[in-house]
């Protein structure tokens, strides 16, 4: 992986970390989606929801990947949050794109279009 986008994903990092930023009008849709899904309870807030996503990007034993739609990258974080795999996606700007649970993730992260990078600790550095 080349040195810049390593540079730009520990900046995204950092930047998801301390502030949670959905794209106007964005927000209300995934936690909706979450809802329907079974993913959070029905009676779960805003909040609540990025309350996970900030576990997620904020544990030790997080997975980062590369995930790459076309020629656009977007970066992924994966950690158990309350026994269950929850993906964190976002931006190299730093704008959430979704988080939610991942059902068979050994499989799903395995898709080529997902390209490990390692535990934060290591995207970080």
């Amino acid at each position: 992986m080349k040195s810049d986008i390593r540079s730009q994903i520990a900046g995204a990092i950092r930047s998801v970390q301390s502030q949670v930023r959905w794209r106007p009008g964005s927000a209300a849709r995934h936690l909706l989606k979450r809802k329907l899904r079974g993913h959070l309870p029905s009676d779960a807030t805003l909040s609540d929801y990025e309350r996970i996503i900030l576990m997620v990007l904020a544990d030790a034993r997080a997975q980062v990947y590369v995930y790459w739609h076309g020629d656009t990258p977007y970066i992924a974080m994966v950690a158990v949050i309350q026994e269950c795999h929850w993906l964190v996606m976002f931006t190299l700007d730093a704008w959430i794109e979704s988080a939610y649970v991942v059902e068979y993730q050994d499989r799903y992260l395995s898709k080529s279009v997902f390209e490990p990078v390692g535990l934060i600790s290591e995207a970080l550095a």
